[in-house]
């Protein structure tokens, strides 16, 4: 067994498909663009990291930016679904599993090995998103399905959901401070290299 694997969860960047909260304000050409930046400044990051990664795609795409990567096609009905089975199948061969999004631009290479270290101490890490869901869930040895169980996935209440299940299942879960998501153009004003997209 290999020690720790990053697996970030992406779509293909294809207009009208992505940051679909955003068209409605700057249009499907930049809410793109903006959704690009994000995906390559996380690529970079799985890369500069250390670790193991793979990159699951919610399709299959030719699209420049996966050529030459280990990519994996993700497979359920919901959110939650294409995280357990992602994780299930990683933990069955690493010891530790940190699952990444694509929509987050402050995750730096130290805070990953900070979420490694904590998970010597609890069996969940998670990073929560300011708007109510999480940047980020790291788990060590195997992965319980109760938790991703009946979630609101898009509300604001999915990280509560979730711990709610984590701790209905007596799941030692550590939270560290959250960050943002890029949804909304509120977002998109805190990073001086977005405005160019706006």
């Amino acid at each position: 067994m290999t020690k720790t694997l990053i697996q970030l969860f992406a779509k293909p960047p294809v207009e009208g498909k992505v940051k679909t909260r955003l068209i409605p304000d700057i249009g499907e050409k930049s809410a793109t663009a903006i959704y690009q930046h994000c995906l390559k400044s996380n690529i970079k990051l799985v890369k500069q990291s250390a670790f193991e990664y793979q990159i699951w795609l919610t399709e299959v795409s030719d699209h420049p930016l996966f050529k030459n990567e280990k990519v994996k096609i993700q497979q359920g009905n919901n959110l939650g679904e294409k995280m357990l089975h992602a994780l299930t199948e990683a933990l069955s061969l690493h010891t530790k599993v940190i699952l990444i999004g694509s929509d987050c631009l402050d995750l730096s290479t130290s805070l990953l090995k900070r979420v490694c270290e904590k998970l010597e101490q609890h069996e969940l890490v998670f990073i929560p998103a300011l708007d109510g869901g999480y940047v980020l869930i790291a788990a060590k040895e195997s992965i319980d399905p109760n938790i991703f169980k009946d979630i609101e996935w898009g509300s604001d209440s999915v990280l509560t959901q979730t711990l709610e299940r984590a701790m209905q299942s007596g799941i030692d879960t550590a939270v560290l401070n959250p960050l943002r998501d890029i949804d909304r153009v509120d977002d998109v004003q805190h990073y001086a290299e977005l405005k160019q997209y706006l």
